[in-house]
C-alpha cells in the first residue's frame, strides 16, 4: 500500500492564490508620515496549560511524572479526542518511527541504551460535581513503523465544544537515554538535560479546509509543534543538584525534601508552548543583568524608530537576567557567551520587539552529552564549545546567538517546525548572520592541531574514501575486499591518522591559505552547489534526506532573504521583520503569512528601472524551485569595422553578450569597466534567454564586465560567470596553483613515507 503523503502541491497552489490576491492589500511605501502598527499582543491565548509534578530518581535519568493538562479548544468545531506528542519514545527501540526514517534517509547511529515513556495511566478529571473517568489509550503509528509510540490518542467520552475546555491527568514514567539527538543525559548520573521529557499536546486547527490535530510522528527531519499556555512545574531532585538548574521558567520557590538529600524546586512560565530543564552538580553558575544602557547603540536605534515610524524610546530593549550554566573546564568561556547573549538580546529586541520573559538561562553542555548542545527551548538554550578554540571560529559566540534567535523564531512565533522549518530555522540563520556582521569580524577556517585551533585552510580538500573504495588502500588507512559474489564483504581499517600526522602530511605553515573569511551570509552559498531537489514550500518532514532540509531549513532562506533585503532594502525589511514579529507574536504563522507581510510593506520597491515584481520574486524562490543563474558569455573588443578615426586613433567594435541560465527571471545589473578607470553601468530584464550589447567605433577598450556590482542577488547559483575580464589576469590563478602544488607535493610525499 503506497504511502500517504502531506498535500505539498495544495498548499502550493493555495500560496500561488494568495500571492495573485495580494496586489489587493494597500501597500506601505516608505515616505514620510510612515507609522508601523503596533500590534504587539499583551499575551498568548493560552490554549494549552499545564501543571507538572515530577521527580528524578537518584540515577540521573528515570523522572516519574504526574501532570494536569488544562486545555481550550482554539476552534469552531468540536474535538472528540486528545492527541499527545510523546517524542521521548523515539528512544524506546529500534522500531521507533525516527530511527526507521533515519536509516531510510541514509543515517546511523543509536542511543547507547534505550530510553522511552511508559504512560501509566489517563484521566479526564470531573468538572462541577461530575467524578473522574479513565481515558482509553491508542497509539497512532504511520504504517511504516507499526511499533512507533510517539503519538497517543485518548478519546474523550463526549466532544469538547469549540471554545470549551476540558482537564485531563496524565501519570508517566520517563528515563531519558544516555545524550542523543538533541536530549537526555551523561549517562553517569551527574548532568541530565531533559527535552521533550513530559507527553505534550498537539496543536488543534484548522488545516487545508479541516479542523485537526497536528500532531505527526517524531523523526529526524523535523522538530516540534505545540500551543501556548501557563507551566507550573514541580520538580523534586536530588539534593547534589541544588543551585544548578536551568529551566524555562523562574523559580518561585526552594524547598528542602521530600524525603533526605532531596529538595523540591517550584517555577512558573507563562506564555511558552514547551518546558525544558537541565541540572549538573558540576556546573559553574554565573549570573549577569543584560543592561541596555550599557549595550545601546544610538545609531541603530535611530535607524531602526525611523523606519518604523515609532520614537526610539518605544524601540529601546529591555533589561533581562542572563543565568549561564557553565562546565567548569570552559570557566574562561563565559565571558565570550555572556557577550554573545547581549549582543542577541540588543539586537533581537530593537528588530524584533522586546523579550517578554524574566530571564534567560544559558547552558553549555557536559562533554560526555555534547549531543544535547545547540538547542532552542523557551526560555532556556543550549551552546557548545571545545577548548582550544580559535578566538575567529566564533564558538561559542555564533552557536549561542543563534540559539537565542529561536526564542523569537520559534519561540514567540511558533510555526509548525514538522512542514515548514524555514520559517524559524531559516528566519533565525538570517538574523543570526545579521548579529554576527554588527557584532565580529568574520570567523576564518581553522584546523586543529594537539587540541587547539589555529587558522587557516587547505587549497585542497584532503582525500578521503568512502567504506568499500578501493583508493583507502592508497593512502593505506583500509583495506576492502574486491566484490567476490561468493564471499561476504571483508574490510580491515589499518591505521587511524591523528592531528599530527595529518598536520605533518600537509604542513600547513607552507600550503595552506592563511587566512580564509567566511562571512556570514556568503557562507551559506555553499548551498548552491547542492542539488535542489525541493522547492522550499515543499513540507520538510517529506525532503529526500537530510542534506536537503538542511538547504532548505537554513542555507537556502538565508540566501533569499538577504537578496530579498538588497532589493528592496533595508528600512522596508526592517518593517516586514517588525511586522511579522509582531503581528504573529503567540500565533502559528504559516508560509502565506509571511508572503502577505513582505507584499504589504515590502512593496514600491524600486529595482531594475522600474517596481521590484514582489510576487514573482516569492513565487519564482518559493513555490517553482527556480534556479537564479546569470553569467557574461562573451566580452570582445575588435578593430572598428569602419577603420581608426581620423586623427589617427584606434576605434574598437566592443560586444557584451549576456546570458540567463537558469529559469529564474528577475532583472539583473551589470557594469562595464573601461580602460580608463571609468564604468558604465545598466540593467538587464533577464527576460530573454540572452543579451547582446555593442559599442561601435568607440575610442576605449573595456578592462573588464560584472554582473551585479551591488552584490544584490546572493540566489545567483555561479559566481564564477558573474565577471569577465578582456585580457586574463593570471596572477591570482599562479598564486592559488603554486600552493595547492606544494600542497600536494607534501601530502604525496608523506603518502609514499609510509610504502
Amino acid at each position: 500500500m503506497p504511502t500517504r503523503r502531506w498535500p505539498a502541491a495544495r498548499l502550493a497552489a493555495r500560496v500561488l492564490l494568495g500571492l495573485s490576491g495580494l496586489a489587493a492589500l494597500p501597500a506601505q511605501v516608505p515616505g514620510e508620515g510612515f507609522h508601523l502598527p503596533d500590534r504587539l499582543p499583551a499575551q498568548s491565548l493560552r490554549n494549552a496549560n499545564y501543571r507538572i509534578h515530577a521527580e528524578l530518581a537518584d540515577d540521573g535519568a528515570t523522572i516519574e511524572g504526574r501532570l494536569v493538562a488544562d486545555w481550550r479548544n482554539p476552534t469552531e468545531e468540536p474535538a472528540g479526542e486528545l492527541l499527545w506528542h510523546v517524542y521521548n519514545n523515539a528512544w524506546a527501540g529500534p522500531e521507533s518511527f525516527f530511527l526507521r526514517r533515519q536509516a531510510l534517509l541514509g543515517g546511523s547511529g543509536r542511543p547507547r541504551s534505550w530510553g522511552g515513556t511508559e504512560i501509566r495511566s489517563v484521566r479526564l478529571l470531573g468538572e462541577d460535581g461530575e467524578p473522574d473517568r479513565e481515558l482509553s489509550l491508542a497509539w497512532r503509528p504511520p504504517e511504516e513503523a507499526p511499533g512507533d509510540r510517539t503519538v497517543l490518542a485518548t478519546p474523550l467520552p463526549a466532544p469538547v465544544p469549540g471554545g470549551g475546555r476540558v482537564r485531563v491527568e496524565v501519570v508517566f514514567r520517563a528515563v531519558l537515554p544516555p545524550a542523543f539527538r538533541r536530549s537526555g543525559t551523561d549517562g553517569a548520573g551527574g548532568y541530565v538535560h531533559a527535552a521533550q521529557w513530559f507527553p505534550k499536546l498537539g496543536v488543534f486547527e484548522e488545516r487545508d479546509g479541516r479542523t485537526a490535530w497536528t500532531c505527526p510522528p517524531y523523526q529526524p527531519l523535523t522538530e516540534f509543534y505545540s500551543d501556548y499556555g501557563v507551566y507550573e512545574v514541580e520538580l523534586v531532585l536530588p539534593a547534589r543538584y541544588r543551585g544548578r538548574v536551568a529551566a524555562t521558567g523562574s523559580v518561585l520557590a526552594e524547598e528542602d525534601g521530600p524525603g533526605p538529600d532531596r529538595f523540591t524546586l517550584r517555577l512558573r512560565a507563562e506564555d511558552v508552548h514547551d518546558f525544558a530543564w537541565t541540572a549538573d552538580p558540576d556546573f559553574l553558575v554565573v549570573e549577569q543583568e543584560f543592561d541596555p544602557a550599557e549595550w545601546a547603540d544610538p545609531a541603530e536605534e535611530q535607524r531602526v524608530a525611523a523606519a518604523l515610524g515609532r520614537p526610539v524610546e518605544a524601540i529601546r530593549p529591555r533589561p533581562t537576567r542572563i543565568l549561564l550554566f557553565l562546565q567548569p573546564e570552559h570557566e574562561e568561556l563565559g565571558p565570550r557567551y555572556l557577550e554573545a547573549a547581549c549582543r542577541a538580546l540588543r539586537d533581537f529586541q530593537l528588530w524584533f520587539g522586546p523579550y517578554p520573559y524574566e530571564t534567560l538561562s544559558i547552558v553549555d553542555p557536559a562533554h560526555a552529552a555534547r549531543a544535547t548542545g545547540g538547542m532552542e527551548y523557551p526560555r532556556l538554550i543550549t551552546g557548545g564549545a571545545r577548548l582550544g578554540g580559535h578566538p575567529r571560529s566564533l564558538s561559542p559566540e555564533s552557536v549561542t546567538v543563534h540559539e537565542f534567535g529561536h526564542q523569537y523564531w520559534y519561540g514567540l512565533c511558533g510555526n509548525n517546525e514538522f512542514d515548514h522549518a524555514w520559517l524559524d530555522e531559516g528566519l533565525n540563520s538570517w538574523s543570526q548572520a545579521r548579529v554576527l556582521a554588527r557584532g565580529w569580524k568574520p570567523s576564518l577556517a581553522t584546523y586543529r592541531l594537539l587540541g587547539r585551533e589555529r587558522a587557516g585552510a587547505a587549497p585542497v580538500e584532503f582525500p578521503a574514501f568512502p567504506a568499500h573504495d578501493p583508493r583507502a588502500l592508497l593512502l593505506l588507512d583500509r583495506w576492502d575486499s574486491p566484490d567476490l559474489r561468493f564471499l561476504p564483504p571483508l574490510g580491515l581499517d589499518l591505521r587511524h591518522p591523528t592531528g599530527l600526522e595529518r598536520w605533518l602530511a600537509e604542513l600547513p605553515p607552507l600550503s595552506f591559505w592563511p587566512e580564509v573569511v567566511q562571512d556570514p551570509f556568503l557562507r551559506r552559498r555553499r548551498a548552491l552547489a547542492r542539488d535542489w531537489s525541493d522547492p522550499l514550500l515543499r513540507p520538510t518532514r517529506e525532503l529526500i534526506d537530510r542534506e536537503m532540509m538542511r538547504t532548505n531549513a537554513y542555507d537556502r532562506p538565508v540566501l533569499v532573504l538577504e537578496t530579498l533585503a538588497r532589493l528592496i532594502g533595508d528600512t522596508r525589511m526592517t518593517r516586514v521583520m517588525r511586522a511579522f514579529a509582531e503581528e504573529y507574536r503567540f500565533r502559528h504563522p504559516r508560509p502565506e503569512d509571511f508572503f502577505a507581510v513582505v507584499r504589504r510593506y515590502g512593496a514600491g520597491a524600486e529595482y531594475g528601472g522600474g517596481r521590484l515584481d514582489l510576487d514573482g520574486f516569492l513565487r519564482q524562490a518559493f513555490v517553482e524551485n527556480r534556479s537564479l543563474d546569470f553569467g557574461i558569455r562573451r566580452l570582445e573588443a575588435l578593430p572598428a569595422a569602419d577603420g581608426p578615426a581620423a586623427e589617427g586613433s584606434p576605434r574598437w567594435d566592443v560586444v557584451l553578450e549576456l546570458r540567463r541560465y537558469g529559469d529564474f527571471v528577475l532583472p539583473v545589473e551589470y557594469r562595464l569597466i573601461w580602460e580608463d578607470g571609468e564604468s558604465e553601468d545598466g540593467v538587464w530584464d533577464g527576460r530573454d534567454p540572452w543579451l547582446r550589447l555593442r559599442w561601435t567605433a568607440s575610442a576605449r577598450r573595456p578592462r573588464a564586465a560584472i554582473l551585479d556590482p551591488n552584490d544584490r542577488l546572493l540566489l545567483d547559483r555561479s559566481e564564477e560567470n558573474d565577471t569577465r575580464r578582456l585580457e586574463p589576469d593570471r596572477s591570482r590563478t599562479l598564486a592559488a596553483g603554486l600552493r595547492a602544488w606544494i600542497w600536494a607535493e607534501q601530502v604525496l610525499h608523506h603518502a609514499g613515507g609510509r610504502g
